[in-house]
């Protein structure tokens, strides 16, 4: 059986870019703090996490919004130099990278997972719904036969 509407398990509306956002905020605010100790060493890292968890909870395409978002914060604010965008050098492309197709595996294979997770919720619906159906039909038969032997 197919299901059509699998896609739907997230919620809709502006809600997960909000929350996205709010996440991006947070792991900033995580990384302000952190800042002296790790200096521009993992500066996508909490960005990553956060993209990563708004797959897990909205779907792929406000972790992607999410993460592409923090992308010119975590540049601008986390590599050296500090609050300067003065180009990427190699060390920066190869992390950005990397960094960017971890997230996107993990994001795709997230929404694939929950995806399936929702499909066959519906289905355990539909057969469940089927059986009653099934259930009744065979008490009206029994309820006729009865009448009709009696």
């Amino acid at each position: 059986m197919e299901i059509r509407n699998a896609k739907r398990w997230a919620p809709a509306g502006p809600e997960p870019y909000v929350v996205g956002l709010l996440g991006m905020l947070a792991a900033s605010a995580i990384r302000f703090a952190l800042h002296p100790y790790l200096e521009d060493h993992l500066p996508l890292l909490f960005f990553a996490v956060n993209a990563v968890v708004i797959a897990f909870l909205y779907g792929f395409r406000p972790a992607l919004a999410s993460y592409l978002a923090s992308l010119p914060v975590a540049f601008f604010f986390f590599v050296k130099p500090y609050a300067a965008f003065d180009g990427l050098v190699q060390r920066d492309i190869f992390m950005l990278i990397v960094y960017s197709t971890l997230v996107l595996a993990a994001a795709a294979l997230l929404e694939w997972a929950r995806r399936e997770q929702y499909k066959a919720t519906l289905l355990a619906r539909v057969s469940d719904t089927r059986y009653r159906l099934l259930v009744e039909a065979d008490e009206d038969r029994r309820a006729v036969l009865k009448v009709v032997r009696s």
